[in-house]
């Protein structure tokens, strides 16, 4: 418990230290908030996002003061929660982390836990940088669908891979068509799925393949990891 002048009232103590732990919680959920700003890939800002940690953890600290010593409390206030039914999708399980960090700080900072919140919230901010700028936290992650056409008797998979093999870090075959054209020409179709060593160099990829004779590129598509299922 946060030890404050002995000179205040028993009243007037505990409101000081909910006030405390309220601007210690939003001190703390501030820097979390900042961490995943300055580290998060998407282009758009997710403000939204933003808002629910800051306020999720202020929402858990009042929840955690409110309950305090009492079991029958805690319960109570469980159980009630339990019948919100949250219907909100987060599609990258990293803001999943960053919701839990916000939650954690509301709890320590609620039962006056001061000292673990803080160190902490630092220790969990430091391991987000230290990810970032890791090759764990590259920049790019563009992944890409090749789908191609080629004479049934000069077929051009091989050329391909070669050209996929150097430019990308991995690649695989996910279908390949044999069919006929309507000028009765039996030609085959193929898809490849594959990931780029540099985002940078998704041009000039698409430049080699060009030169490949008896190939004929239906599409190139390049896409986020995150959105391998739309490919």
């Amino acid at each position: 418990m946060l030890e404050l002048s002995g000179g205040l009232s028993q009243p007037q103590t505990s409101i000081l230290i909910i006030v405390f732990a309220l601007a210690m919680t939003l001190v703390l959920s501030l820097l979390i908030v900042l961490t995943y700003d300055k580290t998060s890939r998407q282009v758009s800002r997710p403000d939204h996002f933003i808002q629910s940690l800051l306020l999720m953890s202020l929402v858990t600290c009042t929840i955690m003061q409110s309950i305090g010593d009492s079991l029958a409390l805690s319960f109570g206030i469980f159980g009630a929660l339990a019948i919100i039914r949250f219907r909100t999708r987060i599609s990258d399980p990293r803001d999943v982390a960053f919701v839990f960090a916000s939650m954690a700080v509301g709890i320590a900072c609620g039962v006056h836990s001061f000292f673990n919140g803080i160190i902490g919230t630092l220790a969990f901010c430091l391991v987000v940088v230290i990810i970032r700028f890791s090759p764990f936290g590259q920049k790019s992650n563009l992944l890409g669908s090749l789908r191609f056409e080629c004479e049934a008797e000069n077929e051009g998979s091989e050329p391909v891979a070669a050209v996929l093999m150097n430019r990308c870090s991995v690649f695989s075959l996910k279908r390949k068509r044999f069919a006929v054209s309507p000028e009765g020409k039996d030609f085959f179709e193929f898809e490849y799925r594959f990931k780029l060593k540099n985002g940078q160099t998704a041009f000039a990829m698409i430049e080699e393949l060009r030169q490949l004779t008896g190939l004929k590129i239906g599409r190139v598509v390049f896409d986020d990891e995150n959105d391998i299922d739309t490919l």
